[in-house]
């Protein structure tokens, strides 16, 4: 959103990173205020168009780029760096939460195992496709969020940027609605619908907890990479490895079954240390995000 702002503006109006979180809470606290997961299918859909849209462009650009100009220099393995990387993969489970939520929404349940086998193989592919090409294209220039690769200024670029910056603002409250249900049902006691006093509460809750978090990303906005990478050790390991497999453990029979669990959720135990080590003792070392505006007279 920033780097597109400056474009447009011409660095006229050059607002710092953290101001551009803040001014999003406009959006993020009402939109946290609703209670039923099926209002935010619409904003899901809009945003799953928008980033459709945007992967098409990044990927038309890199084929292009690496079609007139080649492979780029790039580094075969960064043994320093490679710790985030693991920790940025973990990250994209950062939606398994919605799991059982998505389930309980659904009118044909029984569905529910392929829907989530099929939109896990399409997520990795376009993961695996979308990283490979943009380190191809652009090498050790790449950076953390490669739409700031692209070319400046041209309206492609100017409406990806757009359009990425609405998918992930629309996005967002579906991703905090579990956690929030989670954590009032063992503040608040009873339910808002009949008590107006209880749902405002409820409502201040939630604010608070919007405002917390882009607070965070405020601290984090300059070191993207380590911050994702930290966030997705310490934070996604456990909800999508360790928590998972511990309870496959005790109600499973099988004793190869168990074997595979602990295996997997001590291999999650290690990735959480390890990579939230690397990622807080590099705190600091990767250059921050590009700034259209830092060589302006």
């Amino acid at each position: 959103m920033r780097d597109l702002w400056n474009v447009l503006t011409k660095c006229r109006f050059d607002f710092s990173p953290g101001f551009w979180v803040l001014i999003q809470l406009l959006a993020y606290i009402p939109l946290s205020w609703v209670r039923k997961i099926k209002k935010l299918a619409p904003f899901a859909l809009a945003a799953n168009l928008f980033i459709v849209v945007g992967l098409g462009y990044v990927l038309f650009y890199d084929i292009m780029t690496v079609s007139e100009h080649g492979i780029a220099d790039v580094v075969q393995f960064n043994p320093v760096r490679f710790p985030l990387l693991i920790g940025t993969a973990v990250f994209a489970y950062e939606g398994v939460t919605l799991v059982i939520p998505v389930l309980d929404s659904m009118t044909h349940q029984e569905k529910f195992p392929m829907v989530l086998t099929s939109a896990l193989c399409v997520c990795v592919c376009v993961c695996v496709l979308v990283g490979s090409l943009s380190y191809l294209a652009f090498g050790e220039e790449v950076e953390t969020v490669v739409l700031l690769n692209l070319p400046t200024g041209s309206l492609g670029t100017i409406c990806v940027q757009l359009f990425y910056s609405l998918a992930i603002m629309l996005s967002v409250p579906l991703q905090l609605f579990p956690a929030v249900r989670i954590v009032e049902a063992n503040l608040f006691a009873g339910s808002g619908k009949g008590d107006p006093f209880v749902k405002w509460q409820k409502n201040l809750f939630r604010a608070a907890t919007v405002v917390l978090i882009a607070l965070v990303a405020v601290f984090g906005a300059d070191q993207f990479d380590n911050f994702i990478a930290i966030i997705g050790a310490f934070s996604c390991t456990p909800l999508s490895f360790i928590f998972p497999t511990a309870l496959h453990y005790k109600t499973s029979e099988s004793r190869w079954v168990k074997i595979k669990d602990v295996v997997l959720g001590f291999i999650g135990v290690v990735i959480m240390v390890y990579v939230t080590y690397i990622g807080i003792m590099s705190w600091g070392v990767a250059p921050p995000p590009i700034d259209r505006c830092a060589t302006k007279p």
